[in-house]
């Protein structure tokens, strides 16, 4: 990114480019110049109505400037060869901590440091005076509008700048763009994309219909959201899936046509997780016990773990009102809660007083990794997760996950093997919560194959394998629309 192009002398060095605390692993390297933006907004069901004129709005006066793009791409597309394929991956959640920012921050530079021309992008959160360049690749484009997603804090509906974009277009030209989420400023990059020529598809990372159910109270909006997302994927075939269940759901209830859905692997960073950082007492650093005193084998608790966006969608309720039984059954295990969401006062506030649940915060880096192997069985009870890839980087530690039986995390469990894959039924998870106790302190050999298998299935999801599969699917994808 051109520094000298991107800032300006509005934008001082005393200026603070975030007002929220620093997120793990990204830095700013580079500014936008300040743009004028509408006043962030509160959540509202009504309030959502501004977002279709400033959408239209923003297509209808860059139209003139999306045609000479669509010109120019065309003739730089015929100077290159059928399988030079670039694409650009679009989220406005980039500037956010969930699983589709950290996925995509993770899979993105992969694949510029192994050759495949990849580029991202998203909006810049509300609390930013401009867009940012963080870590070098990843644009955080300046935001015309922004407001907070209904029932979900901490998370925004947001609607980019379209000048931005068409300047960095035309710097680095793309054949292909992916959205990732059916979102306003997804919704306004699609409509130029189809100005511009240039061929958009869409994965389907987030089940939106069924967190609007969840946390949404107007149920009018489940059926209004279900309506929009049938347009949107109309729109942006091919979508992807990364499992069967939600194959099923994009043909079943969004009405996509079966030979329009490709299931595709995801891959993470597997190699920042490993079994071997078991036991180095990063546990004992959040559950109360001196750091002189570090528990090891069976004389210490049996050890449960949530990692993920703290967050009622993740089906939480559910999850404290099985630990407090099971809990009040026995003084040898302890559970801990490592993340951020705007869930996590209420939890602490359910378990005030309750000396078998402890609270890590937000991790990253080798004690995120520590906190995974430390863990002696993963849970992850949600219903809303189309992969999960908090489940896969529990198992590459070699910690066994228990999972809901509906959506992704369940393909990567697989079955009893690495864990236990359940209904969302009380009396199961309870069940299952005391099997697992029970293996670990009486069946040691037994519990010690459940890890060696979950390492071993967590390996299917490299990144060499999954990015390998998709730039196939890219280039075939550019041949057919392009017509080479």
């Amino acid at each position: 990114m051109d520094n000298k192009k991107r800032t300006s002398s509005k934008l001082k060095a005393t200026d603070t480019l975030d007002t929220r605390p620093h997120i793990f692993g990204r830095t700013v390297t580079s500014t936008f110049r300040k743009m004028f933006s509408f006043k962030h907004q509160p959540p509202g069901n009504l309030r959502t109505g501004m977002i279709p004129p400033i959408v239209f709005g923003a297509l209808l006066v860059n139209i003139p400037t999306l045609l000479k793009l669509r010109s120019y791409l065309k003739q730089e597309r015929s100077k290159r060869p059928a399988d030079d394929v670039r694409i650009l991956f679009y989220s406005d959640n980039l500037d956010e901590t969930n699983g589709i920012a950290n996925n995509l921050r993770n899979v993105i530079p992969y694949m510029r440091s192994h050759n495949m021309k990849a580029f991202l992008a998203g909006s810049a959160f509300n609390t930013r005076p401009c867009g940012v360049v963080e870590s070098s690749y990843c644009i955080l484009l300046p935001r015309l509008f922004s407001m907070e997603q209904l029932g979900y804090a901490n998370s925004e509906l947001a609607i980019p700048r379209v000048g931005p974009v068409l300047r960095l277009l035309k710097r680095y030209p793309v054949d292909l763009i992916e959205l990732e989420t059916p979102s306003p400023g997804a919704w306004l990059v699609c409509f130029c994309a189809k100005v511009a020529g240039i061929k958009v598809f869409s994965h389907y990372r987030t089940d939106v219909p069924t967190y609007t159910r969840t946390l949404v109270k107007a149920k009018w909006m489940y059926y209004f959201v279900l309506w929009l997302m049938k347009i949107f994927y109309g729109m942006t075939k091919p979508v992807v899936s990364p499992c069967k269940d939600y194959a099923e759901i994009l043909t079943s209830q969004l009405k996509v046509p079966a030979s329009q859905v490709q299931i595709l692997p995801r891959g993470l960073p597997l190699e920042k997780f490993s079994p071997d950082l078991r036991g180095k007492g990063m546990w004992e650093k959040f559950n109360g016990s001196p750091s002189s005193a570090i528990q090891t084998g069976s004389a210490r608790k049996v050890r449960f773990s949530f990692i993920g966006r703290i967050s009622k969608e993740k089906n939480l309720e559910f999850l404290n009102g099985v630990w407090k039984k099971f809990a009040a059954l026995h003084d040898d295990v302890e559970l801990m809660y490592v993340g951020y969401g705007w869930y996590l006062e209420e939890i602490k506030k359910f378990y005030e007083g309750d000396n078998s649940v402890h609270f890590a915060g937000e991790q990253g880096g080798e004690a995120l990794a520590s906190l995974y192997a430390d863990s002696d069985f993963f849970l992850f009870p949600s219903v809303t997760d189309t992969f999960g890839n908090v489940v896969v980087e529990a198992m590459a530690t070699g910690t066994p996950a228990l999972v809901s039986n509906y959506g992704g995390p369940h393909d990567i469990v697989m079955d009893n093997a690495a864990g236990r894959i359940l209904p969302i039924d009380e009396t199961a998870w309870l069940e299952a919560l005391e099997e697992c106790r029970r293996i670990y302190l009486e069946e040691p050999e037994t519990y010690q194959e459940m890890r060696e298998t979950a390492h071993e299935r967590s390996l299917k999801y490299t990144m060499e394998s999954s990015t390998k599969a998709q730039f196939d699917f890219f280039r075939k994808l550019k041949r057919k629309y392009y017509r080479f």
